[in-house]
């Protein structure tokens, strides 16, 4: 396996507002997790085993990966995957939990902005990139992209590696935040100030710094 081969570690909350990639960039033979609810154009495939069983899946920890393809492979291939400003991040959660049919069905998610910053359960994803090595998290990804510079810098890695007249066009997902119930500029800094002390294994592993 070839350098220009790609695993890329999308992750729903990672994107915030999802993205994919056009399917028709991708080869017959790649692996290509469910997306739910589903998005029109994206074709699953390769995910399962020859019994039939699901062994690849959305929000699989790149160790994994690397067990079931096999550390050759996997440390042969451009590894990326996209993060976001921890309050917007936390602020798509939050959307995502109130606003989802999928993760609120029948509406007993109703909790406040300022309970959902208290509660403290906010989704951090740097153990699903990395993995414990001398008391640190080691990264296992190759480039860590921005969410608020996607539609430029992931066009720029593609172009790299060979995939040129690459565009983000589908923004599956964004419904989620079409009923606004609050927006960055209402974070109070307390709020976001306790967000980043809870992202700071976060911020410590990708390298971004998020005040550039």
């Amino acid at each position: 396996m070839t350098r220009s081969a790609l695993l890329v570690c999308w992750n729903a909350q990672q994107l915030g507002e999802k993205r994919k990639l056009n399917n028709q960039r991708i080869g017959q033979f790649s692996i290509v997790t469910p997306i739910l609810p589903e998005v029109p154009g994206h074709s699953p495939r390769k995910y399962r085993n020859e019994l039939g069983e699901q062994i690849f899946y959305n929000h699989m920890p790149a160790t994994e990966i690397c067990q079931k393809i096999g550390s050759d492979a996997f440390y042969n291939m451009v590894r990326f995957c996209v993060e976001r400003e921890p309050v917007e991040k936390c602020i798509s959660h939050f959307h995502m939990l109130r606003n989802s049919p999928l993760h609120n069905k029948n509406g007993s998610y109703q909790k406040t902005w300022n309970e959902y910053v208290k509660a403290g359960n906010f989704p951090l994803d740097h153990m699903r990139y990395s993995a414990p090595l001398n008391g640190k998290a080691k990264p296992l990804i190759t480039h860590f992209l921005r969410y608020d510079r996607l539609s430029t810098d992931l066009p720029l890695l593609l172009e790299n590696l060979g995939i040129s007249d690459f565009a983000l066009n589908v923004r599956a997902k964004s419904e989620y935040s079409l009923n606004r119930l609050i927006s960055a500029g209402e974070v109070s800094k307390r709020q976001r100030e306790r967000i980043y002390r809870a992202f700071q294994k976060t911020l410590e592993v990708t390298g971004i710094d998020w005040t550039e």
